[in-house]
């Protein structure tokens, strides 16, 4: 549970740093490709050495890194705009649902039991997200007057949620199904792959004069990389010694549960009757997954 723990701790952090974006007018998508780049650095530290090589187009889990290269930066750039857009509970919500996705997948494809405690504990974790979820009547309000959300941004939560659920999926089927790549690895070649996606993007832009580079943006680009790193290091950990079915609903739902806590005391975003029935029913869903 440790590394689970910290996973998570990271995870929130991650949440964070993707409002103080908009607090700093941070440009998203170079802070993120800076990000992915800095997370290679530290894995290829930490591992010693790049860990990929000339063969790598051969190896059997290639294809599906290259997938999560892509639906890693993409659903990063949107989470830090469902953020700016819609505030950091909606944001965290809409990310964490993915247990939906994860959940299913890992019982149906690997056969995790389904026990009766881990079922009812799900079904908590997910009334918890729509709790939390849930605005007030002036929020809404405030949110349907608001002209600078475009009617497509509000695509942005559901997006995330389908993009998270297939990452948690193939990370767990990658995990599991291949024997030489080590937690580390995985991370770094994952990341990676996202770095060189976004460089190609970025130096698109760049050279057709539709983006200038800023510094503010690469600090901010590594202040974002070390906990998005350690997210993923220490979740492949948790892995190896916990289910799937268990590992990512009590992740994402302490992250959910905190990440409301936070934006409330911190950035003073609201939370009515039915957001603190939520946090409270977060906190019962991990219990009955965990125990």
């Amino acid at each position: 549970m440790l590394y689970l723990s910290l996973a998570a701790i990271c995870s929130l952090l991650l949440v964070v740093i993707f409002k103080l974006f908009n607090t700093y007018n941070v440009e998203s998508f170079q802070a993120i490709v800076c990000n992915y780049i800095v997370c290679v650095l530290i894995g290829s530290i930490q591992g010693g050495s790049f860990p990929l090589g000339s063969d790598v187009i051969q190896k059997d889990w290639f294809p599906f890194m290259l997938a999560l290269g892509l639906l890693f930066i993409s659903g990063f750039y949107i989470a830090s705009q469902t953020v700016r857009h819609f505030g950091i509970a909606v944001a965290s919500v809409a990310q964490r649902m993915s247990i939906i996705i994860s959940v299913s997948f890992a019982i149906l494809y690997f056969n995790e039991a389904a026990t009766i405690t881990k079922i009812i504990g799900i079904l908590f974790a997910i009334s918890s997200v729509i709790l939390i979820n849930l605005p007030d009547k002036k929020s809404t309000e405030s949110t349907s007057n608001d002209t600078s959300i475009r009617p497509i941004y509000y695509l942005m939560p559901l997006s995330i949620l389908v993009i998270s659920g297939c990452i948690e999926a193939i990370l767990q089927y990658v995990h599991l199904s291949f024997d030489d790549l080590d937690s580390n690895q995985e991370s770094t070649i994952l990341f990676s792959f996202a770095a060189f996606n976004g460089i190609v993007a970025t130096s698109f832009l760049v050279l057709t004069g539709k983006l200038t580079l800023g510094l503010k943006n690469l600090f901010w680009g590594v202040i974002l990389g070390i906990p998005n790193y350690f997210s993923i290091f220490f979740l492949m950990v948790a892995l190896d010694t916990i289910d799937a079915s268990k590992a990512y609903p009590i992740n994402n739902i302490f992250v959910v549960s905190t990440s409301a806590i936070v934006g409330y005391f911190v950035f003073s975003e609201k939370l009515n009757t039915f957001n603190v029935l939520g946090v409270i029913a977060s906190a019962i869903s991990i219990i009955l997954i965990a125990f």
